[in-house]
């Protein structure tokens, strides 16, 4: 069967196109432009090049060119532009499996989802959301310190700042709304209360409702330190976060991949930050720890009875070396020994494969990129 990938320039897509290699499906790379990470991989196959606007006609005739029959989804801006297209796709003899995109919106949306985890009883921080400038005024009173600035949608960008006085709040809030041009109106960004405690998340897949496979992990390190995505993670299992994380995938009658993240108290107690209605930055743990997501896709496509399973390797730790955990160790001196001893340690796996060393090339590129830019902005 050919199957298509999109976004082929993510780690995490890399991690799909090698574990479908690996059971004999080479996917093909939907793609922008040439010279893609994945592209690097010896597992992948051909990359299709469709223009960035490309329209419904465009996407179908070009799959249907390369007898596409299922669409792997893996960026947000992805998800948002074809899953409204995902039943006429459907009558073209080609698959999504994805929920529609009124539920994709719910989970899309910050607002959304704590709306929905407050009515069925999953606990999420003390938020505001504001719809002009002059609600600063009583949020500044309402809210303690610190507390985090973000954006009520994913939008591929990592939009958060931390605040720890009421003279911050106005600053860095509109300094914000100007750096990615946000008017009044809804969309503004939130204020949330910060929760002291580790990341975690539950992850799933699902098919229609029914959910199959699951796992969760933890963060250990993160780039940006301030908050980013994992550069280094470990499997992790705890009775409320499979809970929360299923009731809340449940009462969405979810279908396909998600991963629903919390911040861990003190207390033990996992307060939802947001639903991630798509594959996730660290896939590529799950995998190494043995639950194949991607697989899971096809055999959903194909009809085949999966059984539940939330079995895998516990604890285990995967670090991704050129994406982040190399600048995580120099921007945080305090855990370069921690870096350099997953870097030297056989237990702890990585992103880097000597058998299929090629994406390495692409990645230390990204990695140098990266190095330049984060010494340029130190000045």
């Amino acid at each position: 069967m050919n199957v298509a990938v999109t976004d082929p320039d993510y780690k995490h897509s890399l991690g799909i196109v090698r574990a479908l290699g690996k059971i004999g499906i080479k996917p093909f790379l939907l793609t922008h432009k040439t010279g893609s990470l994945c592209s690097y991989s010896k597992y992948s196959s051909k990359e299709i090049i469709i223009p960035p606007n490309y329209t419904k006609k465009e996407l179908i005739e070009t799959l249907k060119k390369y007898n596409i029959e299922l669409i792997i989804l893996v960026g947000t801006n992805s998800f948002r532009k074809i899953v409204p297209w995902k039943d006429e796709l459907k009558k073209q003899g080609i698959n999504i499996i994805s929920v529609d995109i009124n539920t994709l919106n719910i989970a899309l949306s910050k607002k959304e989802t704590y709306f929905l985890a407050k009515k069925i009883g999953v606990p999420v921080p003390k938020t505001f959301f504001i719809s002009k400038f002059d609600d600063l005024n009583s949020v500044e009173n309402s809210i303690s310190y610190p507390c985090v600035i973000k954006g009520v949608y994913e939008a591929g960008r990592n939009i958060v700042d931390y605040v720890y006085s009421k003279k911050e709040l106005k600053e860095k809030y509109l300094k914000i709304c100007k750096k990615y041009n946000f008017q009044e109106g809804k969309n503004l960004p939130m204020i949330q209360e910060y929760i002291k405690g580790f990341g975690c998340g539950f992850f799933a897949v699902y098919n229609n409702g029914e959910c199959l496979l699951t796992f969760q992990h933890k963060r250990i390190r993160e780039w940006p330190v301030t908050g980013g995505a994992s550069t280094c993670a470990e499997s992790f299992k705890h009775n409320l976060v499979e809970k929360y994380g299923k009731m809340l995938l449940d009462e969405l009658k979810w279908h396909g991949v998600a991963m629903v993240e919390f911040k861990m108290t003190k207390e033990g107690i996992p307060i939802l930050m947001e639903i991630n209605p798509k594959f996730w930055g660290s896939l590529d743990l799950a995998l190494e720890a043995g639950v194949n997501f991607p697989k899971a896709l096809i055999d959903i496509h194909l009809g085949k009875k999966i059984k539940y399973n939330s079995s895998y390797k516990y604890p285990f730790r995967y670090h991704w070396p050129l994406h982040g955990d190399i600048l995580h160790a120099i921007a945080n001196p305090k855990n370069l020994l921690s870096v350099i001893k997953d870097c030297l340690d056989p237990r702890v796996k990585s992103n880097i494969w000597f058998n299929d060393f090629k994406p390495t090339i692409k990645m230390f590129q990204y990695f140098a990129k990266q190095l330049v830019k984060y010494i340029l902005e130190r000045g």
